[in-house]
């Protein structure tokens, strides 16, 4: 056969421009991977290189989001050349499909394999990404080996790599410690451009969560912002759901409903949308949870007990979602429901949960334990909480002496300390929901707090203030 020189040209121009553009334009990775592809039938021995224009086509779909046309790039590479090469060259690909189908163990077992054979393609990066499946889940800690391999040249891992070591070292109640790693990190970020954090956008993700973590708030906003900047920029959407996710926490830690409700349906949509189901349960989450701040105990049982279905129970997601079912059951009035709920998911002394989540776990067994009528239970729960709340209370966010407030808000954040949410307020003082989301905000915005737990625990310490009558 005849050799077609301008066919020959264009494919290997495309085959070997693939690697180059997948990290920053994985959608035109995607679209040179067709093109080299369909031009294989003019180009005499073309087929050697169908196996890694598959291969690199399945990892720019991952990158991009669209996991269902990853799934199908990945069987046909694994049909030419064998499932034995899997760990060595798709090990990447293969953890991220485990995981956005919630499967945590099978993704940690396919990054560990994979880390132990000297074949394997990218092991720093493949022990970053078992080190991140951890963010949610701290009883694994992979983090200081991830560190080790990585380079000074490497400033994304590197910073990725703190992020995660500053997780554990919350989860351990080395406060200071992860606040110092999270700073390390977000200066590092912040003295990078848009484009050059297009190849690692997942990082913006993950700090932001570790700020929200840490209360650092408006820093992990900015963070979620930039992020979706980002991943809209390059059309990678795979970080979108837990980007939206966080903005929506975070509006419903300011009591601005609206505004995390729209978050949280955007999260939702995008993670339905890319068939990820890790992410859809964290989406539904937070809207489950943004639903029991307006009252809406139905929806969020709906949204919890849907999360909890579409992931595995070694999830980190199915014990948010297990939390957030609790909540709604305690809120319908099953105190007994709530607190087998909490315990199944939590242990005896919360240990099953990382260090964040067991405020919320302490104040549902508290709640619920009242409820019942067993004081001495509830006691030892309202003093754990007591003991989370003040480990996570940042000084930076506090404010030094008593928070003067109108006689209006001062019953609002009375309100709030007893754990009514938004709507009954606004029935029991007789005013509208938007007014009473007015009040909260302004009284954040004195307070410098930035969650209803936090005012509720300035509230219970007698820091918030009415101002006298003139």
């Amino acid at each position: 056969m005849d050799v077609i020189p301008p066919a020959r040209a264009a494919f290997d121009a495309l085959a070997a421009g693939v690697n180059t553009v997948l990290a920053r334009n994985p959608r035109l990775a995607v679209d040179w991977c067709r093109a080299a592809l369909g031009l294989l039938s003019a180009v005499p021995d073309g087929g050697r290189q169908r196996a890694d224009l598959l291969l690199s086509m399945a990892r720019a779909y991952a990158r991009v989001g669209e996991l269902t046309q990853c799934r199908a790039a990945l069987a046909q590479w694994s049909a030419l050349v064998g499932p034995d090469q899997e760990l060595d060259q798709a090990a990447d690909i293969l953890a991220i499909l485990s995981l956005a189908d919630g499967r945590f163990t099978h993704a940690r077992v396919i990054l560990r394999g994979a880390v132990g054979r000297s074949a394997a393609v990218n092991t720093g990066s493949l022990r970053l990404e078992l080190a991140a499946t951890a963010l949610w889940d701290t009883r694994w800690s992979w983090s200081d080996a991830a560190l080790a391999v990585i380079t000074e040249e490497q400033r994304l891992q590197r910073a990725h790599a703190w992020v995660l070591l500053a997780v554990e070292a919350l989860d351990r109640e080395e406060v200071d410690h992860a606040l110092r790693l999270v700073k390390d990190s977000a200066d590092l970020v912040d003295s990078r451009t848009d484009e050059e954090l297009i190849e690692r956008p997942a990082l913006m993700s993950d700090l932001g969560w570790a700020e929200t973590h840490l209360g650092q708030s408006e820093r992990a906003r900015r963070r979620f912002e930039r992020g979706l900047l980002v991943c809209e920029a390059s059309g990678q959407y795979l970080p979108v759901a837990p980007l939206q996710s966080g903005l929506a926490e975070l509006a419903l830690r300011q009591g601005a409903l609206s505004a995390a409700t729209d978050r949280a349906e955007r999260a939702v949509a995008v993670a339905r949308s890319l068939d990820h189901h890790d992410h859809w349960a964290m989406a539904l989450v937070v809207r489950a949870d943004v639903a029991l701040a307006a009252g809406r105990h139905d929806r969020a049982l709906a949204d919890a007990a849907c999360a909890m279905r579409v992931v595995d129970l070694d999830s980190p997601q199915w014990r948010r979602a297990r939390l957030a079912w609790a909540t709604a059951v305690l809120a319908a009035g099953d105190s007994r429901a709530c607190v087998r709920a909490v315990l199944d998911v939590a242990g005896d002394e919360l240990g099953e949960l990382p260090v964040w989540e067991r405020r919320r776990a302490a104040q549902l067994l508290g709640r619920a334990e009242r409820a019942a009528g067993r004081v001495q239970h509830a006691v030892r729960w309202e003093r754990a909480r007591a003991r989370y709340e003040a480990l996570l209370d940042i000084p930076e966010k506090s404010a030094a002496g008593p928070v003067l407030v109108s006689r209006r808000e001062f019953e609002i954040a009375h309100l709030v300390s007893e754990g009514r949410t938004n709507r009954q307020i606004a029935r029991l003082l007789e005013v509208s929901h938007k007014t009473v989301e007015t009040h909260l905000a302004r009284i954040f915005a004195k307070s410098g707090v930035s969650s209803r737990a936090e005012l509720a625990g300035l509230t219970v310490a007698n820091r918030v203030v009415a101002r006298p009558r003139p």
